[in-house]
């Protein structure tokens, strides 16, 4: 059933129309060419899409296909051997295929992300494509035509396209034909109310928002994103695109999102990432990583990422993919003033004392979590510290974060993990491109001998025992090789209180073990610690602390009390007791009571003799590294 020249030089013709953002639906055509094909012609949609890691193809939203072959009506079926892939059956002498159906975007967050709102569209071309199962992706031509809400403001790194005005092709803008690898990698992102930014001659920022007030209204937040581009361009020497788009939504009625691509971006954040720029802190990162993407794991990528299909991939490599790109991402949000150096340095702290309190690295070794996309298709875990969860983020820039600063400590500041991003993951000169550069893939070995090339060490040695190999601690010495040591203290950081802000929870994971979130619900409980040992469990709700009604200010208080009376007790005094006014009693025996749904729906309550005396004193760090 393989594809004839004929066929690969006829281009698949695909046109969707994306205006019915009232129901969020996409009407799909297409029209190919089956000629070739004696019998029956598989089709099939992408199934492993490489920015999710997993194989996380939409084929659960297509519905209603009809299929033609000159006007004749064909039976079809799926493969039972593998769902994504459709077979229809055609009439003897059949030369053209005419197929329609819809792809049903989700409604509500329960069917999946929100990718379509009254003010905002993100499109995915590999949500309505369905292409020839037996070619290799990169001869498949689509010739690619799209019709959008009348009126709105667009980006995608396929051009402008030409947009017809008259007749029953009225909106609907057709471009020039691409391969698959290339359709899939370009998405289109529209709005309403929407503001365009020249961050520089080829790379351009478009931004969508719920409301007009939303966009940017101070130059200087704008002016960090150019800089952006900038520090990058100063990182990484040359650029393995000639055009960028970065497609971001600001928006509570959308998903939130980051999703890396060739030539274009989508970042999704909160509605207020501009209107309320003080507080979005820990979103700010978020356009660096993806653009890192560009040279991490687009133009260079590991060789199992990378096939002549999307029927399959492996997730190796990725403490590189991800774990490099979200070192560089937190470095290159602070050498462009997105993020200070100050609350950088608190992230680091963040993200090392949460690594190194999650119990499950006593079992699981950091690289088999390159599998977690595909395990948990990113779903909640009961117990994430005991089964990680794709930790390789950032356990993987602790790793890299160390592995710099033993290149600048031991080369007197002569050399730097940048040298590695401009000699490995940048193209040469003589290969700036006038269009696209294909991907380069690569492996281990390939990546450690370039790592000697800048700096002489074990490099095999030093990720086998922080990658492969089970490691009771997460790396440390970048922190104290770049002249810093983590300490304790009885707050928030400035950036863990962003973030607890930012996702609607406050930590006690370092003294009661359990984190909270709104309306008294435990969001997460750590393996074995004493919230574990009492028996709470996620989804729970608490009720009280010390007869007081819940609230994170007085689960604070009942934790100050007790790190007090330690203190009093070593010292012969005594400490005042919480309580409303301050001197109430202390918590009792089953002052904290908490209740959860069970299976069948009934409430049931639970109340814990020795929860109360098992509260240590909230606390948490600040500091690590400079990352300029």
């Amino acid at each position: 059933m393989g594809q004839s020249s004929n066929e690969q030089a006829s281009p698949i013709q695909l046109t969707v129309d994306a205006s019915d953002v009232a129901r969020a639906i996409f009407w799909c055509r297409q029209s190919l060419r089956v000629d070739a094909h004696k019998g029956k012609v598989a089709l099939t949609l992408a199934k492993w899409l490489p920015a999710y890691h997993a194989p996380r193809g939409a084929i659960d939203r297509l519905a209603g296909f009809e299929f033609r072959a000159d006007g004749v009506a064909c039976r079809w079926q799926r493969d039972p051997d593998d769902p994504f892939r459709i077979i229809v059956h055609l009439p003897e002498g059949a030369r053209r295929l005419e197929t329609t159906h819809q792809s049903l975007s989700p409604t509500q967050s329960n069917q999946g992300r929100i990718m379509v709102s009254d003010e905002i569209l993100r499109f995915h071309w590999e949500e309505c494509l369905l292409y020839s199962a037996d070619a290799p992706i990169d001869e498949i031509m689509i010739e690619p035509a799209l019709r959008l809400p009348e009126g709105w403001d667009w980006a995608c790194a396929l051009g402008n396209g030409d947009e017809a005005r008259i007749g029953p092709e009225d909106g609907i803008v057709r471009f020039e034909p691409v391969d698959v690898r290339t359709l899939i990698d370009c998405p289109v992102l529209a709005g309403i109310h929407t503001h365009r930014e020249h961050l520089d001659d080829s790379v351009t920022l478009l931004i969508a928002a719920d409301r007009e007030d939303q966009l940017p209204q101070n130059p200087e937040e704008l002016e960090c994103h150019r800089r952006l581009i900038a520090e990058a361009d100063a990182l990484f020497g040359h650029r393995p695109f000639e055009m960028y788009h970065f497609l971001m939504a600001c928006s509570d009625q959308i998903g939130r999102m980051g999703l890396e691509h060739e030539s274009c971006s989508e970042e999704g954040v909160r509605a207020t990432y501009f209107s309320n720029w003080q507080s979005s802190t820990t979103e700010r990162d978020l356009l660096p990583h993806e653009y890192v993407h560009a040279w991490v794991g687009k133009y260079r990528v590991p060789q199992g990422n990378f096939h002549s299909d999307f029927s399959r991939m492996t997730n190796e490599l990725m403490w590189v993919y991800e774990g490099l790109t979200q070192y560089y991402g937190h470095v290159l949000a602070a050498r462009c003033g997105l993020i200070s150096q100050q609350l950088t340095r608190e992230a680091f702290a963040l993200i090392f004392a949460t690594y190194d309190n999650r119990p499950g690295r006593t079992w699981r070794p950091l690289a088999d979590t390159d599998n977690d996309p595909i395990f948990t298709a990113r779903e909640v875990q009961p117990w994430q510290s005991w089964q990680r969860s794709e930790d390789y983020y950032s356990e993987g820039l602790l790793i890299w974060l160390e592995a710099d600063t033993i290149i600048r400590s031991e080369t007197a500041g002569e050399r730097s993990l940048d040298d590695l991003m401009r000699s490995f993951f940048a193209p040469e000169d003589a290969e700036q491109p006038h269009g696209r550069l294909k991907p380069r893939p690569y492996g281990r070995d390939e990546l450690i001998e370039a790592l000697t090339d800048v700096f002489d060490y074990d490099w095999a040695g030093f990720f086998a025992s922080r990658v492969d190999g089970i490691a009771p601690h997460a790396p440390y010495a970048g922190i104290e090789n770049g002249g810093y040591r983590l300490v304790w203290q009885d707050r928030p950081s400035d950036w863990q209180a962003d973030d607890q802000t930012h996702h609607s929870y406050f930590d006690f994971s370092y003294s009661l073990g359990v984190k909270m979130g709104l309306s008294a619900k435990v969001i997460d409980v750590m393996w074995e610690g004493p919230a574990f040992k009492a028996g709470i469990v996620k989804g729970m709700e608490v009720l009280s602390v010390g007869g007081i009604t819940y609230s994170h200010a007085a689960m604070q208080d009942a934790n100050r009390y007790v790190r007090r009376r330690r203190r009093q007790h070593r010292s012969g005094g005594e400490a005042p007791r919480p309580g409303k006014d301050g001197h109430g009693r202390l918590p009792d025996r089953s002052a904290l009571s908490v209740t959860r749904r069970t299976r069948q729906g009934a409430p049931a309550s639970r109340r814990d003799p020795q929860f109360s005396r098992l509260s240590f004193g909230y606390r948490f760090g600040a500091l690590p590294v400079e990352t300029d």
